[in-house]
């Protein structure tokens, strides 16, 4: 996990073999770059949500790799537009490659992963399941859950996606957008977002 940006956001790089897949890269393209072993093969970049904060490392990753990135459709609006994003100051921007994440099971090279559609902080919202580990992007965080006052945002989407990540009876590891791990059984005892949906 590298936490890189001005909103400090986590950016995750996933090993298998020597397959690499790269969630959120949120800034920094070229330490997120230093941060993978030369010989390693990036398949994917895979994006939770389109807030510029995840995405901000990216096109310099899809420079040196040559790699496709993965989004959900409804967020592809705001890859597109810096105001939407709220990126105004750096003005950032993806074109999008024409590779969606649809809720499912996903394979991409060795790595299999489920999506599951979770709007409610953007409407193209995802959360990844990879065996017994969970990167919510901006759905969950330790004790608290994401901002659902931006463009795309809806509280009321989001408490039925927490209620959904709710009725999960295996005890996920959640790796947030932002701050420390967590798991979904603590949260279940403790987040007060995730007990009131």
């Amino acid at each position: 996990m590298l936490t890189l940006g001005p909103y400090q956001t986590n950016c995750y790089i996933l090993t298998q073999g020597d397959e690499v897949l790269i969630i959120d890269p949120s800034a920094k393209g070229d330490v997120i770059a230093k941060s993978i072993e030369p010989d390693k093969k990036v398949l994917a970049i895979l994006l939770t949500h389109g807030h510029f904060d995840h995405f901000g490392g990216a096109q310099y990753l899809l420079d040196l790799y040559k790699c496709p990135f993965y989004i959900h459709e409804d967020d592809v609006e705001l890859i597109e537009d810096p105001m939407k994003n709220y990126s105004m100051n750096q003005n950032l921007t993806l074109k999008h490659d024409g590779h969606f994440l649809e809720e499912g099971m996903m394979k991409i090279g060795g790595f299999e992963f489920f999506i599951m559609h979770t709007p409610g902080h953007s409407e193209g919202s995802v959360s990844l399941q990879f065996d017994d580990l969970l990167f919510a992007g901006d759905l969950i965080f330790k004790q608290s859950m994401g901002r659902t006052d931006l463009y795309g945002g809806n509280e009321r989407q989001m408490f039925k996606s927490l209620k959904r990540l709710k009725t999960f009876s295996q005890n996920l590891t959640i790796y947030s957008g932002h701050g420390p791990k967590t798991t979904l059984d603590f949260e279940k005892e403790h987040n007060p977002f995730l007990k009131q949906a």
